[in-house]
């Protein structure tokens, strides 16, 4: 029983958080330079999806603030309801 029990803890004590930091940091190296790898065209074509992010984001931004605005005029108390 000892004979495979002091190897499992000692796999896991030390081995096993070893491993698990080593991968993780090789998977971060290759994450890392597939970013520096991207081409000019693929930078730009993300840029242009954050541009139209942003400006989806601003527009329903004004949408629930119009929103707000007309619950405020109509229903005082909805605020307090929350």
């Amino acid at each position: 029983m000892w004979a495979f029990a002091v190897p499992l803890i000692v796999f896991i004590t030390v081995v096993g958080p070893v491993w698990v930091v080593f991968h993780y940091i090789t998977v971060w190296k290759r994450m890392k330079t597939a970013q520096r790898a991207q081409s000019p065209e693929q930078a730009a074509h993300e840029k242009e999806l954050v541009a139209g992010l942003k400006k989806r984001a601003e527009r329903l931004e004004s949408r629930v603030e119009t929103l707000e605005r007309l619950l405020d005029a109509e229903v005082v108390e909805w605020r307090n309801r929350i």
